[in-house]
């Protein structure tokens, strides 16, 4: 059976996996990405990790047709380089990446940016199947977005469009990794909720947020902000409503520019969204301010992939690259 690989590749972790040709998972695991080690520390993991993917086939009796992978930061449309800014992964800016998994593994192989690679995963297999008119969004450390448009990832010439995350919606905000300020991510991140969410605890001793965060080993996660609110925290809850607003209003810029069919969302915020709080707040901030009629019962819903959308799209993205198409 034909089947395609896929590596995510993350600021602390690399997923990876393989899918068969109707996008169920087959395979599927993780490596430390090994950034602090520099270049060739994540350079020889990624490779690994694609070697060991080819190997794993073989003994399976799978027949491996492609590699895709899901880069951090942009990925230049005609070079195929991994673009600056990539904050989280500094190491890997100007590295052909894809050249480097194909000489490996004798694979065709593409790249992408891995939201782009998310959001064409969920097009494919999942949340946004048959939706050619889409935007997903990713809502972890940071915020990624990827855009379909006609049934095709759109991210501009050189492939750095389609950045929602980097939206500024206010000059005068806090300086982002990225070198500007006030950046939408800065606002609904994962690491911005935790930002706030540690400095109440700081503040109240008593909270709930405080005593998670002390049976957390002096570490907050988005899990324990999520349950301070369910139990009843007002100022956890308060703290993701707030959140969950301006992520809406910020989603909505890309709403009004593209007239989506669909959003989807997902990441550690959304999976760690249990009960549907969350998502149900952003999805009523976006109704209640949409410009258009449509935008006010657009349909709004939750990734089906979670943390392996992203592996899902780059081995969805490789499945094209052996069509020699472009590369989404």
């Amino acid at each position: 059976m034909n089947i395609h690989l896929g590596i995510d590749i993350g600021g602390t972790w690399l997923k990876y996996g393989a899918i068969d040709t109707e996008g169920r998972i087959l395979l599927s695991d993780r490596a430390a990405t090994r950034g602090p080690e520099g270049e060739a520390g994540a350079v020889e993991r990624i490779v690994d990790c694609a070697r060991r993917m080819v190997a794993w086939a073989s003994e399976a009796e799978f027949t491996p047709v492609s590699v895709g992978i899901g880069s951090p930061g942009t990925v230049h449309a005609q070079t195929l380089l991994v673009q600056p800014p990539t904050p989280n992964l500094t190491v890997i800016i100007g590295v052909d990446l894809a050249r480097l998994v194909r000489e490996a593994t004798g694979l065709p192989t593409a790249i992408d940016n891995d939201a782009n690679c998310a959001a064409w995963g969920e097009y494919r297999y999942g949340a946004g199947r048959g939706i050619d008119n889409l935007i997903c969004i990713t809502v972890g450390s940071g915020i990624g977005s990827g855009f379909v448009v006609d049934g095709r990832i759109f991210s501009g010439p050189t492939g750095s469009g389609a950045e929602l995350g980097h939206v500024t919606i206010d000059w005068q905000g806090p300086p982002c990794a990225c070198g500007n300020r006030g950046c939408l991510e800065n606002y609904t991140s994962a690491n911005a909720l935790l930002r706030r969410a540690n400095d109440a605890a700081d503040r109240d001793r008593d909270s709930r947020l405080c005593a998670l965060r002390e049976s957390s080993n002096g570490a907050l996660s988005i899990a324990d902000l999520f349950r301070a609110a369910r139990e009843g925290d007002a100022v956890a809850r308060a703290i993701l409503d707030q959140g969950a607003d301006l992520l809406a209003r910020g989603i909505l810029n890309a709403i009004n520019l593209f007239d989506p069919e669909a959003v989807v969302i997902g990441g550690g915020v959304a999976d760690a969204d249990t009960d549907g709080t969350w998502l149900a707040k952003v999805r009523d901030g976006i109704h209640r301010h949409a410009f258009s009629a449509e935008g006010k019962t657009l349909r709004v819903g939750k990734a089906a992939f979670g943390n392996d959308a992203g592996f899902i799209g780059a081995a969805a993205l490789g499945a094209l690259a052996v069509n020699s198409e472009s590369r989404c």
